[in-house]
């Protein structure tokens, strides 16, 4: 007998591939992702606590400034995760008049269809017209999920065959409608050209982790952008490159036959669903942002325009560098003996050296064209005034 641990569910039934008696007894077909909904309401809860505290900024201009910078944020992220989690790849959608379950001679017209994610393929089954006969007043939606994470597996239903193998013949066991299996039946086959969940398992599994890595150079943006602008134009660069390498191996690794399901009244094909469109688009914007904030920050250093809408301040970085440098001097003593600096103090120089890093050689620039030194600018002696003032 099969237990947990040789990865298959021990409840399965031991009736016919196609018992009726054996179908589970649910009321409704699921009608969203639980994840997906999760991810959705979580970036929406920080949009609306943005926009709580959105009219305690000053100035229209600031307003527009900070409201584009954090929709742009969280609107990365956002796309970030629900192409890593959402369902519509690749979708294929048909209506047709099909067989609903073996043994009856009743047909049914339904609306099949197929929806791709990096892990899955979600099918679904729902009747256009009301059932007749031997199926009147039966309600008949359906929504199928078929996971592939992420080995292969063996050849066959057994303990050690794939996910998605051991899923169809649950689903066999279970007794789901005709359609779906049949649909299902063309992800299960491995051989003689017919291998598509195996190129979609490969496809998905390097786009889902070039997906993930674009979530955590994401993140570092967000952080660089306050500190240092050029380095932070080049994390969104390769946030772009993770999401467009994510869409360009889901469109490539392909198997070399097109899918084609055929059905009574046509043949269910597939295209490009709202996910790969956005993994697509947004990783294109992000590789251009990133390459034109860049070469503008090169050819520009210290420009007023990108430390204003970024709402960074150069002065008042070097104002903190010199601060942090005057308390880690060591007080006038005779002794030998030499103090340690303090964790506090280590762990604030190195974010301020990190700040310093992104100015420094704008300020130089800046001030060379001007035929000065930056150190003696007014904006800085009145900065440095107002420093020696609090302290």
């Amino acid at each position: 007998m099969a237990t947990p641990e040789d990865g298959v569910d021990s409840s399965y039934g031991s009736g016919g591939l196609f018992s009726a008696s054996e179908q589970v007894d649910v009321t409704t077909a699921v009608t969203c992702d639980v994840l997906y909904v999760g991810i959705l309401t979580a970036f929406l809860v920080v949009l609306v606590s943005f926009f709580v505290i959105f009219p305690t900024f000053k100035g229209p201009e600031e307003k527009l400034k900070v409201f584009f910078r954090v929709a742009s944020c969280m609107v990365l992220g956002l796309v970030i995760m629900v192409c890593n989690y959402g369902q519509q790849w690749e979708v294929g959608v048909i209506t047709t008049s099909t067989p609903y379950k073996a043994g009856s001679g009743q047909e049914i017209r339904a609306q099949l269809g197929l929806y791709l994610g990096l892990r899955s393929v979600n099918i679904t089954l729902k009747a256009v017209d009301d059932p007749r006969g031997d199926l009147a007043g039966e309600k008949i939606d359906y929504n199928e999920r078929f996971t592939w994470t992420w080995a292969q597996g063996n050849a066959g239903f057994g303990p050690n065959a794939g996910t998605l193998q051991r899923e169809f013949r649950r689903a066999q066991e279970t007794g789901l409608p005709l359609p779906i299996l049949w649909a299902a039946e063309y992800f299960i086959i491995d051989g003689e050209g017919i291998r598509f969940g195996r190129h979609y398992r490969y496809s998905g599994w390097f786009a889902h982790i070039c997906v993930w890595t674009a979530f955590p150079l994401w993140i570092v943006t967000m952080v660089l952008f306050k500190m240092v602008i050029r380095i932070a134009a080049q994390t969104l660069a390769l946030t772009g490159i993770m999401l467009l390498s994510s869409a360009i191996i889901w469109a490539t690794n392909r198997n070399y036959t097109e899918l084609q399901i055929p059905f009574e009244d046509g043949i269910l094909t597939t295209k490009y669903g709202l996910h790969w469109y956005l993994a697509l688009v947004m990783g294109a914007l992000c590789t251009v942002a990133g390459v034109a904030i860049y070469l503008y920050d090169y050819h520009h250093p210290g420009s007023s325009t990108l430390n204003a809408f970024f709402g960074n301040n150069p002065y008042s970085i070097v104002e903190e560098v010199t601060r942090v440098e005057e308390e880690e001097k060591p007080p006038p003593t005779t002794t030998t003996g030499t103090k340690k600096p303090s964790m506090r103090k280590a762990g604030r120089r190195v974010v301020t050296t990190l700040k310093a890093f992104g100015t420094t050689h704008c300020l130089k620039k800046v001030t060379h064209v001007q035929g000065g030194d930056w150190s003696t600018s007014p904006s800085f002696s009145q900065s440095s005034e107002n420093s020696t003032r609090r302290r």
